[in-house]
């Protein structure tokens, strides 16, 4: 490949997950659930270990959560190319939220949360998608760190 073919892939990816963010925090639930191919694995900042597999239950996360105001901001974007229609990437993302997204501004937030997303990006007819996204959460400050449920398998579509 050549540098300017990596340096396209690396900036692909990157706007996927600058879009990831944006979608997100604009509760465009169908966009977002259109960064990731079919068969796909979302694992959510706040609950690692139990990763929802498939677009569609990807798409219900987002979906049918209760609507809060977020912001998040995404830094520390590192791609590595590894082949024409594969690559791995890294970066940090940092959250805000409220309770609720009809309240006047500005709103005070609930806490800080600093995480990570480790990627798979892979190469479809219609560009670049995601076929991993799995997060962390390292650090907070303020406010309270959710107990998310336990998801059940038909939640998460996780394989028998």
């Amino acid at each position: 490949m050549t540098e300017a073919e990596i340096a396209g892939i690396e900036r692909a990816c990157a706007r996927l997950v600058l879009e990831f963010a944006k979608f997100n925090d604009d509760l465009d639930h169908q966009a977002l659930a259109d960064l990731f191919v079919e068969d796909c694995t979302f694992a959510r900042p706040l609950d690692p270990e139990h990763p929802y597999y498939g677009k569609d239950k990807v798409h219900a996360i987002f979906r049918d959560r209760k609507a809060r105001l977020t912001r998040h901001v995404m830094t520390n974007i590192l791609i590595t190319v590894e082949s024409p229609t594969r690559a791995r990437g890294n970066s940090y993302v940092t959250m805000m939220s409220a309770p609720d997204p009809e309240a006047k501004w500005p709103r005070e937030g609930e806490g800080i949360f600093i995480g990570a997303f480790d990627d798979v990006f892979v190469k479809t007819d219609s560009g670049w998608k995601f076929k991993s996204r799995t997060g962390n959460v390292a650090l907070y400050q303020g406010g309270h760190v959710p107990v998310l449920p336990i998801p059940t398998t038909a939640e998460t579509g996780a394989p028998k």
